[in-house]
């Protein structure tokens, strides 16, 4: 066992023996309580063990860490650019504003792939918002003006 003095805190670390060797650091507080224990794995990756787990359940931890791995995460600024381009094709009309929502959909779908087989964080924008600006203009500049002369032409029965 070594102690090791760091930012006013305490370490403390130690080797476990077991079928897989993980380093256990266990992180004090000035008065020597314990805040919080830490295990770096063999790779290279440290998960914190959360209070009422078995010290020597190491599946648990495993299950942690890919659980964290598979989060998925978007941040407000997605949300904010997606909302901006979709409000202002609203004010063109639905036509524009499903298609750009669709395709925006369509997009945040690739994306979701995409992270699925790279296995590593992508920015969620950049295909959604490409897919949602060209339907936009396509909406707009071919769709629109078809959609109003196939309306102003009679049809007979």
């Amino acid at each position: 066992v070594q102690d090791d003095t760091a930012d006013g805190n305490r370490s403390r670390r130690r080797q476990r023996h077991t079928d897989i060797q993980n380093t256990q650091y266990i992180v004090k507080s000035r008065q020597g309580v314990v805040k919080r224990v830490l295990v770096l794995d063999e790779t290279g990756h440290v998960y914190e063990v959360l209070e009422g787990e078995n010290d020597g359940d190491h599946g648990q931890e495993e299950r942690q860490g890919k659980k964290e791995r598979n989060s998925i995460r978007l941040g407000l600024g997605d949300f904010i650019f997606y909302s901006v381009l979709v409000s202002k094709a609203a004010q063109n009309s639905f036509t524009t504003f499903a298609t750009c929502m669709l395709s925006i959909l369509a997009g945040l779908g690739g994306t979701l792939v995409l992270l699925s087989v790279y296995q590593h964080a992508l920015p969620a924008l950049p295909i959604s918002i490409f897919l949602g600006v060209a339907f936009y203009l396509l909406t707009k500049i071919v769709m629109e003006p078809w959609i109003e002369e196939v309306w102003n032409m009679p049809f007979y029965v």
